[in-house]
Parts: C-alpha cells; sequence; structure tokens
C-alpha cells in the first residue's frame, strides 16, 4: 500500500523519494501552471518536461491539485527556512525587523523563488478559490510574523491592539517596498532604494507600535 504525505503525495513504501527528482517536478509544475494555468496544465507535460514518467509524478502527487498545493508548501518552505524571524528577548527590535525584511527581499530575488510567487500568483487571478484554500493558513499567521508580534508584545516590548493587524500591516509595507516591484515591474529598484524603504518602513513600524 502506498503511503500518502502531507501534501497529498502518494508514496510506496521502502522507496525513499529522490530530492533531485522532486525538486524537477515541481519546477516543471512551476512552468506550466504558468503558462497554461490549473485548468490547462497538464501532468504529461509536466512528467515530459521534468523527465519522468507519469505513473512516477502520480506516486509523488496524487492529483494535479496535490501537485498545485504542493507549489504553495514550497513557497512556504522557503520562506520558513531564508527569511525566519524568531523573536530575540535579547536583541534589538529594529535589528530583528531589518533582518527579517532584508532576508525576505533577498529571497524574492532568487530566479526560482520569483516564478513560484508568479505562478501562484497567476493562479490567485484564474481561480482565487483554489489559491486561497492553498494558501488561507499561512497568510492567515504571515508565515510566522504573528507569532514574532505576539511575542513582542507579551514582553512589554510592543502595543498592538491586534497582533495579527499590526503583523499584516508590516508585511503590507515590506511586500510593497521589496516584493512586487520585483514580481511586477520591468525596471524594479536598486537594492540600495529597496534597503532605504525597509529602514523607513521598519521606523515607521515601531514609531507607532514600540512600547
Amino acid at each position: 500500500m502506498p503511503e500518502t504525505s502531507n501534501d497529498g503525495a502518494r508514496r510506496p513504501r521502502g522507496r525513499p523519494v529522490s530530492l533531485k527528482k522532486r525538486h524537477a517536478m515541481l519546477e516543471a509544475a512551476i512552468a506550466e501552471f504558468r503558462r497554461c494555468g490549473y485548468d490547462g496544465a497538464s501532468m504529461d507535460a509536466i512528467a515530459a518536461s521534468a523527465g519522468v514518467s507519469k505513473r512516477t509524478l502520480y506516486n509523488h502527487f496524487a492529483s494535479k491539485e496535490a501537485l498545485f498545493r504542493s507549489l504553495a508548501d514550497e513557497l512556504v518552505g522557503r520562506v520558513s527556512q531564508h527569511s525566519r524571524l524568531d523573536y530575540g528577548a535579547d536583541k534589538p527590535l529594529r535589528d530583528q525587523l531589518l533582518h527579517y525584511a532584508r532576508e525576505s527581499a533577498a529571497l524574492i530575488r532568487d530566479p526560482e523563488m520569483l516564478e513560484l510567487v508568479r505562478a501562484l500568483l497567476s493562479e490567485s487571478l484564474r481561480s482565487s478559490d483554489l489559491v486561497g484554500d492553498a494558501m488561507s493558513e499561512y497568510w492567515r499567521d504571515e508565515y510566522g510574523f504573528v507569532a514574532w508580534v505576539e511575542a513582542a508584545c507579551r514582553d512589554g516590548r510592543l502595543h498592538a491592539a491586534s497582533p495579527e493587524r499590526a503583523a499584516h500591516q508590516f508585511a503590507a509595507l515590506i511586500k510593497g517596498i521589496a516584493v512586487w516591484p520585483i514580481v511586477f515591474r520591468r525596471d524594479p529598484p536598486s537594492a540600495r532604494e529597496i534597503d532605504a524603504g525597509i529602514e523607513e518602513a521598519v521606523d515607521m513600524f515601531l514609531s507607532y507600535h514600540a512600547a
């Protein structure tokens, strides 16, 4: 009997998943979803592009929906790995926020990450329900940043009537400065301009919410 993972992937017992093969399938899926959308995407085309059989693709991902949801998990995994923010009671809040925002800005400039974000965004315009269902948990938690705001409030260093709302406010500032210009613009701002905007956003956030 095949085992089923949390992302819906069906994996035969006793056969380890090849990370290289899985990566190839995800990258092929990103390109296919971007080009054709969810409804038009073909599992046959994804398998061929990844250089695997259709059976191998379905052994890893039980359905096209499971594969699409795996892309959402891949996005969250990359964000968590490269721009994770754990609250530090002994560290200045400004330094923690600057580090988090700069790591986020650096991550979106990675070509693979940029393609992944564009694939999910383009599909959100075609099928908001599908993307919303796949990403709602992460958007609600703002990729873990809500927990950081809550911890700073408990420590008496921030004051926010709603930590969730405050987290989304900061995230909106950073995305507007360092993410959306990279995703949508052909002539994005320079790294220096982005960093200046990040510093101003951090200072704005702390001037309002710092206890």
